[in-house]
């Protein structure tokens, strides 16, 4: 018997989110997000939706272009929901701060996810599963956390990122599409890398797979694949990594 995908209480009775950005007071702070729906949106159908998280010292105007190697907009117009997050004073870790400061942020950038959710689910026709993040660099290191804690986060993509979170908190396994640029190799990067691959229970060794320079792990549990991709350069977002992250997450799209 197949069964449909779990879908959102906004499908039945959602009034719908404007396009574009969205504020809320939590915790004292005023936070945002900007949303940008496929083309063609109806409540009638549950969309993948895509949480994208800009480095740090960024904002929501890294992701929310129209051109360029960071077009996520034109990458997903047709296929799902997007949301662009927005870190606290523009990093989801703040390296000035002293370093027990973090996890209490930590712990208020989740809750920013839990209502940015809520927010979508009651109001958008979501496809509960398939919910994805994406991000790069500390959004990236972020993306992370939200694949390690959230048990909802279908899969991950991910450049240059490092490990956020207490490897003993995690409560999820996410697949995960992680880019590294060779310039940029350095233990915490190959951490974050080897971390999710073990967790999703792959093998070390890999094969090709597309785009080039990708690999698939071997051996991976079937719901989470991982693939790897270095590019040649440093800490960028390689220019094929926006088409590469939607392939990745389209494949896990159950219809």
């Amino acid at each position: 018997i197949t069964t449909g995908p779990t879908t959102s209480q906004g499908c039945i009775d959602g009034q719908g989110l404007a396009e574009g950005e969205h504020t809320f007071r939590l915790e004292d702070l005023s936070r945002r997000y900007i949303l940008r729906l496929p083309l063609g949106y109806t409540k009638d159908t549950p969309w993948p939706l895509v949480l994208a998280l800009h480095g740090n010292g960024g904002s929501v105007s890294y992701w929310d272009v129209t051109s360029g190697e960071r077009n996520i907009r034109g990458v997903l117009e047709d296929d799902a929901i997007l949301i662009i997050a927005e870190a606290i004073g523009g990093n989801w870790r703040d390296y000035e701060m002293p370093a027990d400061t973090w996890p209490a942020r930590i712990e208020s950038e989740l809750l920013y996810f839990e209502e940015v959710l809520s927010q979508a689910k009651a109001d958008l026709c979501v496809n509960e599963d398939a919910m994805f993040s994406m991000g790069f660099s500390g959004g990236g290191s972020f993306s992370g956390v939200l694949g390690c804690r959230r048990n909802d986060i279908r899969a991950i993509a991910v450049g240059g990122s490092v490990i956020y979170f207490d490897e003993a908190d995690c409560i999820h396994t996410p697949a995960a599409w992680i880019t590294i640029g060779t310039q940029e190799l350095e233990p915490a990067r190959e951490e974050f890398r080897d971390f999710f691959r073990d967790l999703a229970e792959c093998s070390a060794t890999a094969m090709p797979t597309e785009p080039s320079p990708c690999t698939a792990y071997d051996a991976c549990a079937s719901e989470t694949p991982v693939h790897y991709c270095q590019h040649p350069d440093g800490h960028i977002w390689p220019d094929f990594g926006s088409e590469a992250m939607w392939a990745f997450f389209a494949q896990l799209v159950e219809r």
